[in-house]
């Protein structure tokens, strides 16, 4: 059975007044206030989805921008996949090409084959937030318990790697928005950068992610940064 990754993720996004999906723009807490993490879009196209985020930090060494397109075919799945690091040292890219269980991988002029690829793998870089979104819309809560998924990792100039994820879900937690009580699912998820919890509404659209080490600042939807300060 295919996947069905975009519409999943097309559930995660709020029409805007001329139908067309509205960006999700994430948060990260930054001492008192929030300022932009990530903003997400998915656009329908002639041969299927493109997904889009872009991620943005500022360094010692200046701002940091690193941009993840994934290409999705009309059998929803993922194809290709760019990623675009900007520094202040110029611009980098990488291009992802999946076909069956292998990948090229093109950057730099030269294209490296990785091999023992999953069949719909997990693909992201770093920094960037895509494979939670692609977890939690992924996981299958009929199935419940802890959920494995084979995964791409891949940037313009580091190693690669085909880490293995997991979720699972842990239960419901409830907040106030508007005087009004809405359910979060919380789960925990493994990365390759560490362990997370994550909060998703209903439809599976991320609403907070939370590492689990010490003294991390929350990522959190822009609207909600009040309504989920107590979510630990």
């Amino acid at each position: 059975m295919t996947p069905l990754l975009p519409l999943a993720l097309a559930c995660v996004l709020a029409p805007a007044q001329d139908d067309k999906p509205e960006p999700l723009r994430y948060m990260r807490q930054s001492g008192a206030k929030f300022v932009l993490e990530s903003e997400i879009t998915i656009t329908p196209t002639e041969r299927g989805t493109l997904y889009k985020s872009t991620t943005t930090r500022k360094t010692e060494l200046g701002d940091e921008k690193m941009t993840l397109t994934l290409q999705l075919d009309e059998n929803n799945r993922i194809t290709s996949a760019e990623t675009v690091h900007e520094t202040p040292k110029g611009k980098k890219t990488a291009m992802l090409t999946l076909r069956d269980k292998h990948a090229f991988l093109k950057r730099a002029g030269t294209t490296d084959l990785l091999n023992k690829v999953a069949a719909f793998p997990i693909v992201t870089t770093a920094p960037d937030w895509s494979d939670v979104i692609q977890l939690i819309t992924r996981y299958d809560a009929k199935k419940g318990g802890v959920q494995e998924f084979g995964g791409v990792w891949f940037h313009p100039t580091a190693q690669p790697a085909t880490p293995t994820f997991t979720i699972e879900r842990l239960g419901p937690d409830k907040i106030k928005m508007k005087d009004a009580e809405v359910t979060l699912n919380r789960y925990q998820v493994k990365l390759r950068s560490g362990e997370y919890l994550a909060w998703a509404d209903e439809e599976n659209r991320v609403i907070k992610i939370l590492s689990r080490a010490a003294g991390s600042s929350p990522i959190v939807l822009e609207g909600y940064e009040e309504a989920t300060r107590e979510l630990k």
